[in-house]
């Protein structure tokens, strides 16, 4: 076999020239690249930026409407006491005791969730109430203006400290009913969910109950559970049915 590989010519040893080296920019680029910088920057500053999402402040069992700011109105107006004739009548002849039971139903809520089993209308609450005419003419109006607002903060309503003080002192009854009304709100819905677990419940052990296997008696023990039922009078009779040998 002839080799051939004498024949190959040596590669080439000669290095390609060098790229073109690239020149410096002029100020007129660079202050051209500085403008278009800026105005990049100015457009984006200039787009819209994105909102933080909304919450809802306070608890909400009539699912009132909501506003932007995350706060709501009271579920009923302040001058819809006629609704609830009873209730208003108890704020007009004894305010003490419905400030009272409004306490104790919003402290029990606020504790454990569920409503109050029996709020007391008579107690410290009411004592205070009672007495604090007699603290320079202010002492209901504080007294008033403390306990919407802390209604307030738990339903998350709209208002101020200046609305709850100016109502506490020339609109007290109709506070009372007010405050009142949105606690039995929250306690209604509380109730129903209530029921409606205990119902849950019950149909679960009935279920159970249903589906348990009956107990399975040989003839001897069903005649020994079938005389026990029966009672005394039946086995004097069968005595008496026996024939005598």
């Amino acid at each position: 076999m002839v080799d051939h590989k004498q024949h190959y010519e040596p590669l080439s040893t000669v290095e390609d020239p060098a790229p073109p080296a690239y020149e410096a920019a002029t100020p007129v680029e660079d202050a051209e690249r500085a403008h278009l910088q800026q105005r990049t920057q100015a457009l984006a500053a200039q787009q819209p930026l994105a909102r933080p999402q909304m919450t809802v402040r306070g608890v909400n069992p009539k699912n009132v409407p909501v506003g932007l700011d995350g706060k709501r109105d009271f579920t009923h107006g302040l001058c819809e006491w006629y609704e609830a004739p009873g209730l208003t009548v108890a704020s007009l002849a004894c305010p003490c005791m419905v400030f009272s039971a409004n306490r104790d139903r919003l402290a029990h809520l606020s504790q454990t969730g569920t409503p109050h089993p029996a709020p007391s209308p008579v107690g410290l609450w009411c004592g205070l109430y009672a007495l604090a005419p007699h603290l320079a003419g202010l002492g209901q109006a504080a007294l008033q203006c403390m306990a919407r607002f802390q209604t307030r903060e738990r339903y998350g309503v709209r208002g101020n400290i200046a609305e709850d003080a100016l109502i506490g002192a020339f609109c007290l009854p109709c506070s009372l009913v007010q405050e009142s009304r949105e606690l039995s709100a929250e306690e209604q819905v509380l109730r129903a969910e209530l029921e409606g677990e205990g119902a849950v419940a019950l149909a679960g052990s009935e279920d159970e109950s249903e589906g348990a296997p009956t107990e399975v008696l040989f003839r001897d023990e069903e005649e020994a559970v079938q005389g026990s039922q029966a009672g005394p009078e039946a086995a004097e009779m069968t005595t008496k049915a026996r024939p005598t040998v």
